[in-house]
């Protein structure tokens, strides 16, 4: 990479914990790289240990999940300050059988409501990229 800014990461929303960022400028040139040696990592996992954590919610760091969804409530609206939002209650489960429950909005909810209502008795697996925790009524 050529022609970046290197900055202070005090964004709203941080993808990284790390504290520095870079800024793209105009000029800036990104080019592939092959060497083996070059770290690359594509995900910035939460494990469900700190997701379950209600009292301590960073709603400031963006971050990454895997996870299976083994439960899902109806579709319900939620009206705040005249705006209604739809909303869906689901029930999700890492790889070591740890649940946690988590809530969808808006266009999510009509985006995924299709394979979840679909007849297929196959796992849904959803990767989240850059979602961010939100406590909501506590």
């Amino acid at each position: 990479m050529a022609n970046f800014i290197v900055c202070h990461n005090k964004e709203k929303f941080n993808t990284t914990k790390h504290r520095l960022r870079l800024t793209f400028t105009q000029r800036a040139i990104v080019a592939e790289t092959t060497n083996q040696l070059f770290p690359i990592n594509i995900f910035y996992l939460r494990p469900y240990d700190e997701l379950i954590n209600k009292v301590d919610v960073n709603e400031t760091e963006l971050f990454d999940v895997i996870l299976e969804i083994v439960g899902f409530s109806e579709v319900h609206m939620h009206k705040q300050g005249g705006i209604s939002r739809k909303l869906m209650d689901i029930e999700l489960e890492d790889d070591e059988s740890k649940k946690l429950s988590a809530t969808f909005w808006g266009e999510f909810v009509d985006e995924i409501v299709p394979h979840l209502l679909s007849s297929n008795s196959q796992p849904i697996i959803v990767v989240m990229l850059l979602i961010k925790a939100h406590k909501f009524q506590d």
